[in-house]
């Protein structure tokens, strides 16, 4: 009866382990898929042209490292996070070889890009689109463009698609606007953000630095433990942009 017992014990130990694996297995590959969802949503490559490399675990959970196209050097680089429970934090883009040089050029670049690019620019800065001035721009993908444009006060750096979707858009300080200190409105803005991404309260989430961008931009940086976030925000708590780093 002793004998039967432990073997009973066994078998069942051995199926618990073998389930432990197989649902950790299911985590790992949902990990990976949602890495290609957001690589799709974010940068706009279908999700059969991505590769993921095997889930790494890190400190403080997982990390999925993914390319699209697959298979080569001249492709988009990035890389999603996921917590200790697999919860999805954000993706990065950690290089991006695809169309430079090598003739691919940026021969034309479309005039929606251009107009897109300056009227967020003019509601961000609440300037005058006339009063814009586009410095350069770029073409980084097949359907992907870089533009650099600045006023009197700001500068800013804009990634469009060619239909006018905006991915990012990102303001610099350039001028005598000074470094004022962010309106309160703004920082709980970027603390909420952080709290619902980290699972943290928001008195817990320390404010590392802030600063003024532009007349309506600042810029605040977050960190609780091994986090760490910049957010631009308007001075009433509009986030125009939030990333994890």
């Amino acid at each position: 009866m002793t004998k039967l017992f432990y073997m009973v014990a066994f078998t069942l130990f051995g199926i618990s382990i073998l389930s432990t694996e197989a649902s950790a297995r299911h985590v790992q590959n949902d990990m990976a898929f949602m890495c290609k969802y957001e690589a799709n949503i974010n940068y706009g490559v279908p999700p059969g042209a991505s590769r993921t490399l095997p889930v790494e675990r890190t400190r403080n959970g997982f990390i999925v490292y993914g390319q699209s196209p697959r298979n080569t050097s001249r492709a988009l680089f990035y890389e999603c996070r996921f917590d200790r429970r697999g919860e999805y934090r954000g993706i990065q883009k950690t290089r991006d070889n695809r169309y430079y040089g090598r003739g691919h050029g940026n021969h034309h670049i479309p005039k929606t890009v251009r107009r897109i690019c300056k009227g967020e620019a003019s509601a961000r800065w609440r300037t005058r689109p006339h009063d814009i001035q586009i410095n350069r721009a770029k073409r980084v993908g097949r359907n992907r463009y870089i533009v650099n444009l600045s006023d009197r006060y700001q500068r800013g750096i804009c990634e469009v698609s060619g239909s006018g979707h905006i991915f990012s858009f990102r303001t610099h300080y350039a001028g005598n606007v000074g470094n004022s200190v962010s309106p309160r409105e703004a920082k709980r803005a970027c603390k909420r953000r952080a709290s619902s991404r980290w699972g943290v309260r928001p008195p817990d989430i320390r404010i590392v630095r802030d600063r003024r961008l532009g007349r309506d931009d600042y810029n605040v940086k977050l960190a609780f433990r091994d986090y760490r976030a910049e957010c631009e925000v308007s001075g009433r708590g509009h986030i125009y942009f939030f990333s994890e780093y």
